[in-house]
């Protein structure tokens, strides 16, 4: 079996397990970068576990797409999550296909009931990655705009680097987002 096709099912694996959990309450996001558009479905499996699926697209013919798993908690007003996430990349351009298991978590603090503070961090040292993947990091920073009860926009930063087994690097994004988020 080719080693694409193994990186693609596991992640395809992943990514069902995770959408049919986070189906079952939570909502729907769409983000716009400079070459990136992406799609998310997140929800609550319980009141302190939640899952999320992520895919993201390059306009240089790459296709991120991640499945993660949750603990939510608070301290005080911060409000956040630490847990794992499944990370597949397939790109035309070089031929690269890999995966990595990162781990990390997302903090947001409420500035007032419109704005929010939002920050993360996910991390895969060489140990957790796979095929082509030697390294994966991923932050992002930005502030979220409340415009319904159900409904936000979020503007931020977003990094996102995969280091390769033979050496180089793809930086699949650096660069400022938009993202709508829909709670359903």
């Amino acid at each position: 079996m080719k080693k694409t096709s193994t990186v693609k099912q596991c992640v395809l694996a992943a990514t069902l397990v995770s959408a049919t959990a986070a189906a079952n309450a939570g909502g729907i996001g769409f983000r716009f970068g400079d070459d990136i558009f992406g799609l998310s479905i997140a929800g609550d499996l319980n009141s302190q576990t939640s899952a999320q699926v992520d895919w993201l697209h390059h306009d240089d013919d790459a296709d991120l797409l991640t499945a993660g798993l949750f603990a939510n908690g608070s301290r005080g007003s911060v409000q956040g999550r630490l847990g794992a996430k499944i990370v597949g990349i397939t790109a035309d351009d070089p031929d690269f296909d890999g995966g990595a298991l990162a781990l990390g978590g997302d903090v947001s603090l409420p500035l007032n009931d419109v704005l929010r503070l939002r920050a993360g961090l996910y991390l895969a040292p060489d140990v957790t990655s796979f095929n082509d993947v030697k390294e994966y990091q991923e932050w992002n920073a930005g502030v979220e705009v409340a415009v319904f009860q159900n409904s936000a926009l979020q503007f931020g930063y977003s990094y996102i680097e995969l280091e390769a087994e033979g050496g180089g690097e793809i930086e699949f994004e650096d660069g400022v987002f938009v993202r709508m988020q829909l709670r359903l």
